[in-house]
């Protein structure tokens, strides 16, 4: 761990936030999620940079950033092909603010993003305050939308979340840092749904979320491949099944969502692991035993030949 503390004039009557930045090859893009860091007009904060890897540039880019700024910057390398969830929890581990606000090295920040999300914090009082994002295309940057909560959802989070309905991206939140120590680490259970269920663990005991009325995250979207869409799917299934009975979310509309996930799952899967799509196609007809499209792509999943298990397989059993 390399820390770099240049001349700082914290203010003492604002809250400290603590920047994690999960930063896996992330040579192509860290620079500019720094400089957003840097632009920010609440100027209270620290960074910990976590990297996945043994880029020589990726050390030097966090040196270079903190020679150009007054506050506290720290520089953590980890071992290669860690999860993202667990370089969250190692910067985590690392901060001294009073909040947390995580930054993903390929995602932006507008200028008065911790500004807003400050000033949501002491008007709510919560447990989490997120921004609304605004998703790009990262081969052409066009605007491909936006992602925030309307009335509806700000009505009832659970269901909101639950549904899919709204997706909260890690890079648009801050958590006080006490209430992390209450609801635990971000679980390494979930290779890419581990945000969305962190954000259900909260509402499941209890914890505050608030919206800060502003869309200032800029977040990169990809084009997904095979493997990652189902994993997503069947990730989404099993979070769908831990959290049944959280209160706001119909029995019906939990059985409904699992089993279509589970469903679309093995669709996914079918081609490349048909192993794994029977087992989820399995799980889906435990929760809808009579549905007639569950009944029908079971019928072509067991007829199917059988092939060489993928990875993806491990993701549908644990």
């Amino acid at each position: 761990m390399v820390g770099v503390r240049n001349r700082s004039h914290y203010c003492m009557s604002q809250p400290l936030i603590s920047i994690c930045v999960a930063a896996a090859n992330a040579d192509k893009y860290l620079e500019a999620a720094l400089r957003s860091v840097g632009a920010q007009t609440y100027t209270n904060w620290e960074v910990v940079v976590v990297e996945d890897g043994a880029s020589a540039r990726t050390k030097v880019g966090v040196q270079d950033f903190a020679a150009s700024v007054s506050q506290h910057v720290i520089y953590i390398h980890q071992e290669p092909n860690q999860e993202i969830s667990t370089l969250r929890n190692v910067g985590v581990a690392a901060t001294g603010g009073d909040w947390i606000a995580f930054l993903d090295s390929d995602a932006l920040w507008k200028p008065d993003h911790l500004a807003t999300l400050i000033s949501a914090s002491e008007i709510e009082e919560p447990d989490l305050v997120f921004a609304g994002s605004v998703l790009f295309d990262d081969a052409t940057w066009n605007k491909l939308g936006v992602q925030a909560p309307n009335d509806t959802d700000l009505k009832n989070l659970p269901l909101a979340l639950f549904t899919g309905r709204l997706s909260i991206k890690s890079p648009s939140v801050m958590i006080k840092k006490e209430s992390l120590g209450k609801y635990g680490p971000i679980s390494k259970k979930f290779s890419t749904c581990s945000e969305t269920e962190y954000w259900l663990r909260m509402l499941s005991r209890g914890g505050r979320l608030c919206y800060s009325g502003a869309n200032t995250c800029i977040y990169r979207q990809y084009s997904d491949h095979g493997d990652q869409i189902a994993t997503a799917l069947a990730e989404s299934a099993r979070i769908c099944e831990l959290y049944a009975g959280l209160a706001g979310i119909p029995r019906r509309v939990e059985r409904t969502r699992t089993a279509n996930l589970y469903r679309w799952a093995a669709r996914s899967l079918l081609a490349e692991d048909p192993k794994a799509s029977r087992e989820a196609i399995a799980r889906a007809l435990r929760l809808q035993p009579l549905n007639p499209k569950t009944i029908g792509l079971w019928a072509r999943i067991f007829l199917w030949p059988k092939k060489r298990p993928s990875r993806t397989a491990k993701n549908i059993a644990s």
